[in-house]
């Protein structure tokens, strides 16, 4: 379907800016040294302001009210998953920091630790989404990983809180296995990891808004709400970049299409998947033999 012309234009193109500069400002602070908390605590702080921003936005100037959040599907649905992702991630973290601290120095090392800091995230930024994009593209392609990636896809709908929506195999692919290689054994300072787990956390948020939200060119550098929901688009493939559009563009797989909208969200065929509300029958089906019939949906 077409867009019309924004209802809200403040909204639409006042929005990703805001935030953009927030983000930015707090980035400049923690690696000045001018924070009074953590960067963790910064980081945190971040993503929860971004959050209700974008919630805030999205009841005020809904994209499509198809795509709303509603009582049912946020606690009947995502609820749970959001619990289990928080507790994978923690989980992730630690794994992380302790293999780290078996194998690598702290405070950067090698030939990216030299490199100027906006450097060094500009290439984490590319390392990160390149080891997402080959993960996220083959999760749509080998059977067995799409058992645990459709989950993601399940929903008819698309708003910020659903964005945590992931079974734990796709967690623990990003958080720990991609993190550890990209932000650890990379070589890359606490600087640069910090900036680039901002500008991931500002993109992955915003990505998953349901409001007409536009940044124009700027969608050929960064994955927003424009691309990635034609990511979501039942019978779609295409945009499977995280943070930067880079990677679809070189390997064909990128579509920005500024005054459309795809006209359903979701699986190709639902019935091929379990009812994301049967919370343990969806964790369980990745782990199930092929021949395993669909768990019966809730009724």
């Amino acid at each position: 379907m077409e867009l019309d012309t924004p209802a809200r234009p403040a909204l639409t193109y006042g929005t990703y800016p805001l935030l953009a500069a927030v983000t930015t400002a707090v980035v400049w602070a923690a690696v000045t040294h001018r924070l009074a908390i953590s960067r963790d605590a910064a980081l945190g702080l971040l993503t929860i302001a971004t959050i209700v921003v974008a919630f805030t936005v999205e009841r005020i100037n809904p994209l499509l009210d198809r795509w709303r959040m509603t009582r049912d599907s946020f606690v009947g649905r995502d609820l749970p998953f959001i619990g289990l992702a928080f507790v994978v991630e923690q989980v992730a973290t630690m794994g992380v920091s302790l293999v780290a601290a078996r194998f690598v120095p702290d405070g950067g090392f090698g030939p990216l630790a030299d490199l100027p800091l906006p450097a060094q995230a500009v290439v984490v930024l590319l390392a990160l989404d390149l080891l997402w994009y080959a993960y996220h593209r083959a999760a749509h392609t080998v059977p067995r990983l799409w058992r645990a990636h459709g989950v993601h896809h399940a929903p008819s709908q698309l708003y910020v809180l659903m964005h945590p929506v992931f079974h734990p195999i796709d967690l623990l692919v990003s958080r720990f296995v991609i993190s550890l290689l990209v932000f650890r054994f990379s070589g890359a300072t606490p600087d640069a990891a910090f900036v680039a787990l901002a500008v991931l956390n500002l993109q992955q948020t915003i990505s998953h808004v349901n409001s007409d939200l536009r940044t124009g060119p700027l969608n050929y550098l960064l994955i927003g709400a424009e691309t990635h929901r034609w990511h979501h688009g039942a019978g779609e493939r295409v945009n499977y970049g995280s943070v930067l559009a880079l990677w679809d563009i070189a390997f064909r797989t990128f579509v920005y299409e500024p005054i459309r909208v795809p006209d359903r969200l979701g699986l190709d065929d639902p019935d091929s998947y379990p009812d994301p509300r049967r919370f343990h029958a969806t964790l369980a089906w990745p782990l199930r033999p092929t021949a395993t019939a669909v768990p019966t949906p809730v009724e």
